[in-house]
């Protein structure tokens, strides 16, 4: 899915909006010095209703496995979004550069999701037993056990109880 396109401005930036539903954003990509083999090729930043730049992202340079075609690929985050809005941006004839959504793929040597296996019961919970933790006496609600929770959202969790104890 095309979210916009990138011109080269006069200044030698690539500028241009994006849009999905729920993202409306004029982004600038900045060539970032590289400081190691494996760096980012471009920052992103996001101009604000203010009209200031901030960083919101970086670009790094992949290939297509298949064709050896160079692309560049890497997300938007900002702590208004819900989550990061992941991106590849391809170069066109013009020289510009198309911005295509892209979802980002999970390693083949990733662990499915807690709930996705097959191979036992769906209420048998995580897997992992009862919490033995003392979240009550931290003012934090009992963690209820659920095979659908993701991981961001544990460690979510986790960090609030490392800052409560720590407290």
């Amino acid at each position: 899915m095309n979210l916009g396109n990138l011109k080269l401005n006069a200044n030698g930036f690539f500028v241009g909006k994006i849009a999905t539903v729920s993202v409306a954003m004029t982004i600038c990509l900045r060539p970032w010095e590289a400081r190691k083999e494996n760096s980012p090729r471009f920052e992103i930043l996001g101009l604000t209703p203010a009209r200031t730049w901030v960083r919101v992202g970086f670009l790094f340079e992949q290939s297509m496995k298949d064709t050896g075609e160079a692309f560049l690929q890497g997300s938007i985050d900002d702590p208004s979004m819900s989550k990061p809005l992941y991106i590849a941006c391809f170069r066109e004839d013009d020289g510009s550069y198309n911005v295509a959504w892209s979802r980002p793929r999970r390693a083949r040597n990733d662990l499915a999701p807690i709930g996705d296996a097959t191979d036992g019961p769906a209420d048998e919970g995580d897997g992992l037993g009862e919490s033995t933790a003392p979240a009550g006496d931290l003012g934090l609600p009992p963690v209820e056990p659920s095979s659908r929770r993701g991981r961001r959202a544990e460690q979510a969790q986790e960090q609030q109880q490392e800052e409560a104890a720590s407290a």
